[in-house]
């Protein structure tokens, strides 16, 4: 053999990445000396005739094992490998001390090989999980990471995180012992040092940039930490690594003095449990004789991970005291705005109903208004407290809806001084005291607690209430209106809603009825708030007749709101048609057009498509469409192209679909196309006429 002619070596491994790869790096050291080709089990298959390579190195144990038995007369090498690059580990170095992790590599000698590697660079205070291929092990089901040296193709489905630390350097051994078996120069071995010495330096100054950045993190962190006036511990495997200024002023700490502590030694034992507590009540810790509210905000899976945050409950209950504040600042004072002569009524039944209610103002009996949303309920009891002979004292309102239950039995009933940490030290007037000699306007009844509703049937049957952390009783002189869109007998069959205090607020029921039951008012109301508004246009008839063909979900509320959009986009001298909303328009003529089924069919597709392009899609059916005979998707295309429409061949299957779902149309089985429905013909004269078209 010439010994210049360059040497021929054949690496063989199971899939071709890990042989390419290894190829790559020694062909930088070589050069030209040695020329590398490559074999994979799983791409080429059995290993036939090598080619009388000068040797033959294989990349795992696997494949070593397959070219003994097939070519037992070769040289042959098992490539065993170094760690891989530490760039590769930075996100092994953030994984919490203590966390099991499933290491995975192609053999059970190669996976045990990593984990010792693993620990010779001081990650060893991981739980490693040995995984190989084809090991069939159960996988513990608190495991979510894996780790591998690139064969993370065999890791289970159901492992979330997934690091990969890149292939392993071949080990300098296995290099040395190529130089021999190849009789090449032993200088290559310096050029071998030099190649690893590279890349780990170009490895290690990127792993220094990176480091620069999470230093520049954690001091920004340490600084918000610092300046953060919430008491914060935080933890992990409940150790503590990190606590700030306010958590060393609230619980009497010093920071040096407690890292590195288990935080059950710091806080005692009846800290304990606090990081799983889920029930608010429970979440109370007496702690340096302060009462302080705790929550735990885990940051992984691990539960011994994460963050304290400490409030004491004085300074909650200052803050929810603010809050109140500004929530009962209404109109700088408890009053009523609104009279009857306020009330738009055009129709019998509302005139019935306001009649009814300004006689029931001149007593001081408990009102019940109900009514769906929107129907104007706060109005009729501003105007039977302004017509009753309480009208010059207090109004006040109160929404169940918007108060949490643990605040509204103080603001309802007060408190005394002292009944809570916090409370002010002249104590503090319920609104049922506010309301004194006036009315009090409960709204959303419905939502209220059984326990409330306890409270609130003491004070309308004694007339007398007793505030939080008092013992005497305060005699109240308050006329009662309440208010619910709910049905009051289904919440008491649900056990929601006390029946006695049913009874005893159910002495004057009114009910208002919603604004399509009462249409005679619309045109009354609809040019009072536009009025209201700042215009003052006609509607044209047609517009006017979608406008009482609508349902008018949302009541008299929506129909203000409608004012308020027609005085923006109206900018001609009549409203018409045009000028209305698109919802309004598509469900009005839905309404007045189609059976109830086929309203809600054409509202569903117009949230979901253009109604003109379902106006051509369904016409062409209508033309094409003539017995048996059948229109495929295809020259559908073509036809909507011809007239103009670009739409993809996606985007059109998604429409035949639902229309199809709707029964709109129907469609072969096989190949025979797709014809409209009777239903689809209904769909489709409607949208005609909405929409101005012509066939």
């Amino acid at each position: 053999m010439n010994p210049t002619a360059p040497k021929n070596v054949l690496i063989v491994s199971m899939r071709k990445m890990p042989a390419t790869n290894l190829a790559k790096s020694l062909q930088d050291i070589f050069g030209k000396a040695v020329n590398f080709s490559i074999h994979s089990y799983l791409e080429q298959g059995n290993l036939a005739g090598s080619g009388s390579p000068d040797l033959i190195l294989a990349s795992g144990e696997k494949s070593y094992a397959r070219i003994l038995d097939t070519h037992p007369h070769e040289k042959i090498i098992l490539a065993k490998r170094d760690l891989a690059l530490p760039l590769f580990f930075e996100r092994v170095f953030l994984l919490p001390r203590g966390k099991k992790v499933l290491v995975i590599n192609e053999t059970h000698a190669g996976t045990l090989d990593t984990i010792q590697n693993l620990i010779n660079i001081g990650i060893d205070y991981l739980d490693f999980k040995p995984y190989w291929q084809d090991c069939g092990l159960p996988v513990d089901s608190d495991i979510d990471t894996a780790i591998s040296p690139g064969m993370l193709h065999i890791c289970p489905d159901n492992i979330k995180i997934k690091i990969d630390v890149g292939m392993r350097q071949l080990s300098i051994s296995v290099f040395i012992r190529m130089l021999n078996e190849l009789d090449l120069d032993p200088g290559y071995t310096e050029k071998f040092i030099s190649y690893n010495k590279k890349v780990l330096v170009n490895a290690y100054q990127r792993l220094s940039e990176q480091y620069l950045c999470a230093e520049t993190l954690r001091l920004s962190l340490e600084s918000i930490l610092n300046n953060i006036n919430e008491a914060i511990i935080s933890v992990q495997n409940f150790n503590i690594s990190e606590c700030n200024p306010a958590a060393e002023r609230l619980l009497g700490l010093k920071k040096a003095a407690v890292l590195g502590r288990n935080i059950y030694d710091v806080m005692g034992d009846q800290f304990r449990g606090y990081h799983r507590r889920e029930n608010e009540t429970d979440n109370i810790l007496f702690f340096n004789n302060k009462k302080l509210f705790v929550t735990f905000l885990p940051s992984t899976e691990t539960v011994s991970n994460g963050i304290f945050t400490f409030k004491e409950i004085r300074e909650i209950e200052k803050m929810e005291e603010s809050v109140r504040k500004i929530l009962y600042k209404k109109d700088n004072g408890y009053t009523a705005k609104y009279a009857f002569k306020d009330i738009v009524a055009q129709t019998a039944s509302m005139h019935e109903l306001l009649g009814r209610a300004e006689s029931m103002a001149q007593f001081d009996e408990t009102v019940l208004i109900t009514g769906e949303s929107g129907t104007g309920k706060e109005l009729l009891a501003q105007a039977i407290h302004n017509a009753s002979p309480r009208r010059d004292r207090p109004f006040v309102a109160v929404n169940f809806g918007a108060i949490p239950d643990n605040l509204i039995e103080s603001e309802l009933f007060g408190y005394e001084e002292g009944a809570f940490t916090g409370a002010k030290k002249s104590g503090k007037k319920g609104l049922f005291e506010l309301a004194h000699n006036g009315t009090i306007f409960l709204d959303e009844i419905g939502n209220s607690s059984t326990w409330i509703q306890s409270r609130l049937l003491r004070v309308l049957e004694a007339k007398e209430l007793m505030r939080l952390g008092d013992t005497k009783v305060i005699p109240v002189n308050t006329r009662v209106i309440v208010a619910t869109n709910k049905s009051l007998k289904e919440l008491i069959s649900q056990g929601l809603f006390r029946e006695d205090l049913y009874y005893r607020l159910n002495v004057f029921p009114l009910n208002i009825p919603p604004l399509r039951e009462r249409k005679g008012c619309l045109g009354h109301l609809l040019h009072h708030f536009l009025r209201t508004a700042g215009i003052n246009k006609p509607i044209t008839e047609e517009a006017y007749r979608l406008l009482m063909d609508y349902q008018w979900p949302g009541n008299v509320r929506e129909l203000k709101n409608l004012a308020s959009y027609l005085a923006l986009q109206s900018n001609k001298d009549l409203i018409s048609v045009e000028d209305l909303p698109d919802d309004i328009r598509i469900a009005a003529t839905c309404q007045n057009v189609l059976p109830q089924t086929a309203r809600d069919i054409l509202q569903e597709l117009a949230l979901q498509f253009d109604l003109p392009l379902i106006f051509r899609v369904l016409a062409i059916f209508q033309k094409n469409t003539a017995g048996s005979k059948v229109l495929g998707r295809n020259k559908m295309l073509l036809l909507l192209q011809s007239q103009g429409i670009d739409i993809s061949d996606g985007r059109l299957r998604t429409i035949i679909k639902h229309l199809e779902s709707h029964h709109l149309i129907e469609t072969g089985k096989t190949k025979q196309g797709t014809i409209i429905s009777s239903a689809g013909r209904l769909v489709l004269g409607t949208l005609e006429t909405m929409l101005g078209t012509a066939l």
